[in-house]
């Protein structure tokens, strides 16, 4: 065995817990997350309240957003992009993919598979909102060349989020000019009911085999492996400041998200449910009208400011451009870049764009590359009430 091979076996051997460092935020914004999840003073879509309820304050008359599923896997596309114009293609882990099982599974090795699927619809009158939600989130990945396991976190998350914003001192703040100082506060309170198992399998031990054996059908097996669930109740707090001037927005923003965390009662299963964390963000953003056709957008966050983790991966910068019938966003995530386009027409809307996310324990350790599809379908936006 060639020192090479052997170093690679001894690090898949000692390698610890995969998603330890990816914090579970219970929603977010596609295109917030294009934007190198720098959003907690844009918060301007269907997603504002899993960002900052005191972004409601900015809304004005009704915004219906029935329809917007969201899908989201490993980015596998090698992207290279210069002067010379766009070279997409398939990356070399998953060209020739092969036939035998021993091929396929030297190919995934180490490689974190992720898949998730959710919808969000809302609606918004005047700084009301009301967001339903279904969100599953599934993480794999295969380890250890001597001793496969296969390490499982899975999470189904259900339920609503509902808040509102309380303006504090205005200036004019309707029609296309707005102009004045505008403090907002902002709470809401939310409802999950959360399901899921978490855990690592050893796909040749009797341990996993005897599950598989002595269950009889597959709600069986998944409560042997570690299945739960359970609900509860959390709530956020929000404070927006916005400088007004014309078509020129200057936005400061803090948000504290599940405040004490937002624990679940087990409803059925042995294995407790994983809280969702508290969260403390900062944000700010810079938004500029030009010629009533297009509008840009530049923004900062610090996330987790309670949390442990490196000073560099609580960071996110992010921008946006609009123009008739596209947008164009870019930003980078904590250490990773990310971008996309949006396209629309009439009442639909389809998003596609790419991000990286850390998923070792330290800045920019070990990156998840990921892309993301999102269509909105009948979303319609009235001014005035």
């Amino acid at each position: 065995m060639n020192q090479g091979r052997f170093l690679f076996i001894t690090l898949l051997l000692f390698q610890t817990h995969c998603f330890g460092a990816v914090f579970n935020h219970l929603a977010r914004s596609p295109e917030g997350l294009l934007m190198g999840d720098a959003f907690t003073a844009v918060a301007d879509d269907a997603y504002t309240l899993f960002y900052n309820p005191a972004a409601m304050g900015r809304h004005r008359g009704i915004t219906i957003a029935p329809i917007n599923p969201s899908l989201e896997s490993p980015d596998v596309l090698n992207k290279k992009i210069g002067f010379s114009g766009f070279d997409f293609g398939i990356d070399d882990r998953f060209d020739n993919w092969p036939n035998d099982a021993a091929g396929i599974s030297d190919r995934i090795l180490g490689f974190p598979i992720y898949a998730k699927l959710s919808a969000a619809p809302a609606i918004k009158v005047q700084h009301f909102g009301l967001s339903l939600f279904a969100i599953s989130k599934t993480n794999m990945v295969l380890e250890n060349y001597v001793h496969p396991s296969l390490e499982v976190d899975y999470r189904l998350d259900r339920g609503f989020i509902m808040g509102y914003a309380f303006n504090l001192g205005r200036g004019k703040t309707t029609g296309a000019n707005r102009n004045g100082i505008m403090n907002s506060l902002g709470v809401s309170i939310k409802s999950v009911n959360r399901q899921g198992l978490e855990g690592r399998y050893n796909l040749f031990g009797t341990n996993l085999l005897n599950i598989v054996g002595n269950s009889d059908n597959y709600k069986e097996i998944r409560k042997n492996l570690g299945y739960s669930k359970g609900s509860g109740f959390g709530f956020d707090l929000g404070y927006e400041f916005n400088m007004m001037a014309g078509g020129t927005t200057t936005t400061f923003g803090t948000s504290f998200l599940d405040v004490g965390d937002t624990k679940y009662g087990l409803d059925e299963g042995t294995e407790p449910i994983p809280d969702q964390d508290s969260s403390l963000n900062f944000g700010f953003a810079f938004s500029q009208k030009l010629a009533s056709l297009i509008e840009y957008t530049l923004a900062a966050d610090y996330h987790n400011a309670i949390s442990d983790a490196d000073f560099a991966s609580k960071l996110h910068f992010g921008a946006r451009l609009k123009v008739p019938f596209f947008r164009f966003m870019a930003g980078w995530n904590g250490g990773y870049t990310s971008f996309g386009l949006s396209t629309e027409l009439l009442f639909a809307r389809l998003t596609i764009g790419f991000y990286g996310i850390e998923l070792g324990q330290q800045f920019k350790q070990r990156e998840g590359k990921r892309m993301i599809i999102t269509l909105n379908l009948l979303e319609v936006s009235f001014d005035k009430i």
